[in-house]
């Protein structure tokens, strides 16, 4: 495969992860348009083709972001940006799947003992566990992802139009849930959005490159 090939395969990647998202997200735990928390049994098979999916972005994304963060290397070698895009993306290699995974398994939680309040108390529990990673993979793969893109745009070590600093995974989320205020005969619109922003970036990367081969 060529670079742009591998690079080009982030794209599937985060389109699986937005469907694996979407069928976590829909109607499980979430949000109502008053902010009422609701929480809904949903079917096994949603939460088990989520998981394959899931695990699949992560093999996909790992090529990819491998062969980006060459390519950024090579281009900018002493940059602080490039450098943390690079701990960003190998963080999301190694936290994606778990923090799938453990989400899924919170969701599923929710039927497992036929008391609502039983399960939210059991589904807490498990939340304060894994607490750590799940804070980890924030600020290691999404935040710090943010930090760099913004630096990279602005400094102009990716020649794109300064607006498109937006096109990362936490803008585009917090973007998603402004959604949630639409009127929808469902909830979790939202669910998406952050892989949404993971496919933006990269396919803000691929334009780029083919403008710079063109120049």
């Amino acid at each position: 495969m060529t670079k742009k090939q591998k690079i080009s395969l982030a794209i599937p990647a985060f389109l699986f992860a937005m469907i694996g998202d979407y069928l976590m997200g829909i109607n499980s735990i979430g949000t109502d348009r008053t902010g009422k928390i609701v929480w809904n049994v949903i079917a096994d098979w949603r939460l088990a083709v989520s998981n394959v999916l899931g695990a699949l972005c992560t093999i996909l994304f790992a090529v990819a972001a491998i062969e980006a963060v060459k390519m950024l290397e090579v281009r900018y070698p002493n940059s602080k940006y490039v450098k943390m895009f690079k701990i960003s993306n190998y963080a999301g290699i190694i936290f994606f799947t778990f923090i799938h995974i453990s989400i899924c398994m919170l969701i599923a939680g929710f039927d497992a003992t036929g008391s609502l309040e039983l399960s939210k108390g059991m589904i807490l529990r498990v939340a304060k566990s894994i607490s750590v990673p799940l804070a980890a993979s924030f600020i290691f793969s999404d935040l710090l992802v943010m930090v760099a893109w913004f630096g990279m745009v602005l400094k102009g070590e990716i020649n794109l139009p300064k607006w498109t600093v937006i096109l990362n995974p936490v803008i585009i989320a917090v973007i998603g849930q402004v959604f949630n205020y639409i009127p929808l005969p469902f909830f979790g619109i939202d669910s998406g959005f952050e892989s949404l922003g993971w496919l933006l970036m990269y396919a803000a990367i691929l334009v780029e490159n083919k403008k710079r081969r063109n120049v």
